[in-house]
C-alpha cells in the first residue's frame, strides 16, 4: 500500500530533472556516478564524486569502496583528494562541481527518489510535486 503523502509521479519527475537540470544525466560525476547517499565525509551533502585517491581520516564512518564527496567536501579536498595520476580528472570534477546551480544538493535527492534508489519523504515529495506544478 502506498502512502499518499509520498506518491508521485516518477517517470514525470526524472524527465523534468533532465530537461531542467541537465547535470544528473552525468554519468562521470553527480547523482549518476555515485551509489546514492549523503557524503561519506560530512554526511549532510548528497554524494556528487568519488575521488580515486585515499579516503580522508576524516570520513564519517568507515570507509567502503564506493565511498564519494558531496561538492562542497570534495572541493575541500582539491586536486590531493585524488591519486597523483588523476590531478587533470580531479581539476575537471572540481570545476564541474563548482560550476552546479546552488539547488544542486536538492536536486541530486530528488534525482535519486525519481529513479527509485531512495524512498521519498513526505518533505521531498512536496518539494518534486512543486517542481513539476512550476513546470
Amino acid at each position: 500500500m502506498s502512502d499518499p503523502a509520498v506518491e508521485l509521479d516518477r517517470a514525470a519527475l526524472r524527465r523534468f530533472l533532465r530537461e531542467r537540470y541537465p547535470f544528473v544525466a552525468e554519468t562521470d560525476h553527480g547523482p549518476q556516478a555515485v551509489a546514492a547517499g549523503e557524503c561519506d565525509r560530512c554526511g549532510h551533502e548528497p554524494r556528487m564524486v568519488q575521488p580515486c585517491g585515499p579516503p580522508p581520516a576524516d570520513l564519517s564512518g568507515p570507509a567502503t569502496p564506493d565511498w564519494a564527496l558531496g561538492r562542497r567536501c570534495a572541493v575541500a579536498a582539491g586536486v590531493e583528494g585524488w591519486c597523483d595520476g588523476h590531478a587533470d580528472e580531479a581539476a575537471e570534477a572540481i570545476a564541474w562541481l563548482q560550476a552546479l546551480p546552488v539547488e544542486a544538493d536538492d536536486i541530486a535527492r530528488l534525482w535519486w527518489i525519481a529513479t527509485g534508489e531512495v524512498r521519498a519523504t513526505p518533505d521531498a515529495a512536496r518539494r518534486a510535486r512543486a517542481l513539476l506544478a512550476g513546470s
